[in-house]
């Protein structure tokens, strides 16, 4: 099997465990405005930017007082307040990524997050320093669901994606990790627990609670 030399982070679900801040944001913000968002809504935005997901929104119901700016800021306001509250590091991450790093791993993040609260969130927690680079949906444009992501991080790393191994914790993006030939760790997730057998099927490493879980594997 071919060394490791790269590592590729995903943020929420698998750095931090920060998915409860985003559990049912929209409705959260647009709740007060008589909104009552859908999961056709919520599927409709899933992996695209702040700015699309806001003219999303702006189209889809008219009615709601806002521009997409003003949407965007409010929505940044509890953003930051419930990363604050919420989001807190994944249990043994810190470790680990200091032992990948002396092995002389190259760590990079790709992240759907934007990069403003992506780098508050990590930085305040004491993580963002153990990182080459930041990829987020800014720089790319698009979801997940492709592969580009992973592959700028893997370009930038000056690696081949076999020489990588990505952590995800949304079966989705394992997938599409996998296809791309990377190696993929999996985060076991709540958020995600419905398509868990899809990321486990796609995953080399599969981490349930801790990344104690795994010393001597990788």
């Amino acid at each position: 099997m071919t060394e490791i030399q790269g590592a590729i982070f995903d943020m929420d679900g698998t750095l931090l465990d920060s998915m409860p801040v985003w559990d049912q944001l929209s409705q959260r913000f647009l709740g007060q405005y008589g909104v009552d968002v859908t999961k056709a809504d919520y599927e409709a935005i899933e992996g695209t930017t702040q700015l699309q997901g806001a003219q999303y929104f702006i189209d889809t119901y008219p009615f709601l007082p806002l521009t997409a700016e003003t949407l965007i800021a409010g929505l940044d306001q509890l953003i930051t307040a419930r990363y604050e509250q919420l989001a807190r590091p994944k249990d043994g991450v810190r470790p680990f990524l200091e032992g990948l790093r002396a092995r002389g791993v190259k760590l990079a993040i790709a992240t759907l997050t934007a990069r403003h609260h992506a780098e508050k969130a990590l930085r305040d927690r004491g993580l963002l320093q153990y990182f080459e680079f930041m990829l987020t949906i800014e720089d790319v444009g698009v979801s997940k669901r492709e592969p580009d992501i992973y592959l700028a991080a893997a370009d930038r790393l000056g690696l081949r994606p076999a020489c990588c191994v990505v952590f995800e914790d949304a079966p989705y993006a394992g997938q599409t990790a996998k296809k791309a030939c990377f190696r993929v760790c999996g985060m076991a997730e709540p958020a995600y627990a419905e398509g868990e057998r899809l990321l486990r099927a796609a995953s080399d490493w599969f981490v349930e609670r801790s990344f104690d879980e795994l010393s001597g594997k990788m």
